[in-house]
C-alpha cells in the first residue's frame, strides 16, 4: 500500500514506520491534497490541522478510491471532528478514549519518537549507574514523582519547570538514550494533558524497568496494552516503596527485566499485525458511517463536555491543581478548540 503523509515533522515517524513494517511499498508527502491514488494508508495529525479542513478532500477520495485507510495521530487532546471516519474502510489512531471506541476504530500505542536507539542488545540491570532516571520539565503528576523518588541514589533528575527557561536545558536526543540505557527504573508520569507519553516507550526500547501511573476511574496503560508486566501505581510514594524494595534483589530485577523485554517483542509484533488485518481485511466503512451519526460526532458542542470528562480521568489532584495554575498551559488549548468547535 501507499503511505500518504498529510503533515511533516512529525516525531513518531521512526515508530509508525516500524508498525507499519512490509504492508507499505511507497510514500509520498501530500499537504496541498493533491493525492488520489487507490489502495492508500493516509497520515493526518491533529496537531497540525483539525479534521474538518480534511472533509471535501476525502470525500473525493471516497467517490474515487476503492479502499481508504486512516492512521490518525497526535489527539492526545481528544479534539474531535471524527465525522471524518465515515470515509474510510478502517481507522487506526494512538491516544485510547471511550470516544473513539467503536467497530472499525483501532488504537495503538504512541510508540517512540525519531531517533530512538531500536533493536539494541539488551543491558542488564545490574551494569546500570542509575537506580532511576527522569530528564524533561516537572509539572503535573511530576511533581509529586520527583519529590517521592528524590532519595532514592544513585539518580539523574533535571529539576526544571520549562527545559526553555529558567536555566532549563534540553538533553540532546543521543544524551536522552544514553541517560535511559544507564537506568534501571525509568518512572513515566503523565504527559501535557494524558497518562500517555513517549518516555514509557523509549524506556521499553532501552530496556528499562518503566513505571506508570493509574487513576481510580482510569487503568489506561491496561485498556490499551491488555495485560502487561509494566509496574503501575495510583502514586508515586508506592512506587517509590516498590522500586526501593526491587533494588535489593538483583536476580528479581533481571527476571523483571527480561519479562518486560519479551512481553514489548511480541507486543509490537502483535501491534503490526492488527495493522495489517486492518488495512487489508473487511471494510468496516458502514460501522464508522453508523459511528459518524453518532450525537457527540455530528454536534461539536456535545462532545465538548464529553472530552473534558475525559480528560479529567487521567489527572489527579496534584496535576489537575497544577492546570488550574497554568491557565496558558492546556487550559488555553483546550478553550480555544471548544470555541472553535462551537463556532465560537
Amino acid at each position: 500500500m501507499k503511505l500518504v503523509w498529510h503533515a511533516d515533522n512529525l516525531l513518531e515517524v521512526s515508530w509508525l514506520r516500524d508498525v507499519l513494517g512490509d504492508l507499505v511499498d511507497e510514500e509520498c508527502t501530500d499537504l496541498d491534497l493533491t493525492c488520489f491514488d487507490d489502495d492508500c494508508i493516509h497520515v493526518v495529525s491533529s496537531n497540525w490541522q483539525p479534521l474538518p479542513t480534511y472533509e471535501n478532500y476525502f470525500r473525493e477520495c471516497r467517490a474515487r478510491c476503492r479502499r481508504l485507510v486512516l492512521l490518525h495521530i497526535s489527539d492526545e487532546w481528544f479534539s474531535g471532528g471524527y465525522s471524518l471516519y465515515r470515509h474510510f474502510d478502517g481507522v487506526i489512531r494512538n491516544f485510547a478514549t471511550s470516544l473513539a471506541r467503536h467497530e472499525g476504530i483501532w488504537t495503538i500505542p504512541e510508540g517512540y519518537t525519531n531517533g530512538t536507539r531500536t533493536g539494541i542488545a539488551l543491558r542488564p540491570v545490574t551494569e546500570r549507574e542509575y537506580a532511576w532516571s527522569f530528564t524533561g520539565e516537572i509539572k503535573a503528576s511530576r511533581v509529586n514523582m520527583a519529590s517521592a523518588f528524590a532519595a532514592l541514589e544513585p539518580n539523574f533528575l533535571t529539576r526544571t519547570t520549562s527545559i526553555y527557561k529558567d536555566g532549563g536545558k534540553k538533553l540532546s536526543k543521543a544524551e536522552f538514550d544514553d541517560v535511559l540505557e544507564n537506568s534501571i527504573f525509568s518512572p513515566c508520569p503523565m504527559g501535557n494533558v494524558i497518562l500517555e507519553t513517549w518516555r514509557l516507550y523509549e524506556s521499553l526500547e532501552l530496556g528499562c524497568i518503566p513505571i506508570v501511573e493509574t487513576r481510580a476511574s482510569l487503568d489506561y496503560f491496561t485498556r490499551l496494552l491488555g495485560p502487561h508486566p509494566i509496574p503501575s501505581f495510583r502514586n508515586w510514594g508506592a512506587a517509590r516503596c516498590y522500586a526501593q524494595d526491587a533494588l535489593t534483589d538483583k536476580t528479581s530485577l533481571l527476571l523483571k527485566q527480561l519479562e518486560i523485554r519479551n512481553w514489548w517483542t511480541a507486543k509490537k509484533q502483535s501491534v503490526r499485525a492488527e495493522i495489517h488485518r486492518v488495512a487489508t481485511g473487511p471494510s468496516r466503512q458502514p460501522a464508522l458511517q453508523h459511528y459518524a451519526t453518532l450525537a457527540r460526532n455530528r454536534y461539536p458542542a456535545l462532545h465538548e463536555p464529553l472530552r473534558l470528562a475525559e480528560l479529567l480521568r487521567h489527572q489527579d489532584g496534584t496535576s489537575f491543581l497544577n492546570r488550574l495554575k497554568r491557565p496558558g498551559g492546556p487550559l488555553k488549548r483546550i478553550a480555544r478548540e471548544s470555541l472553535r468547535n462551537s463556532g465560537a
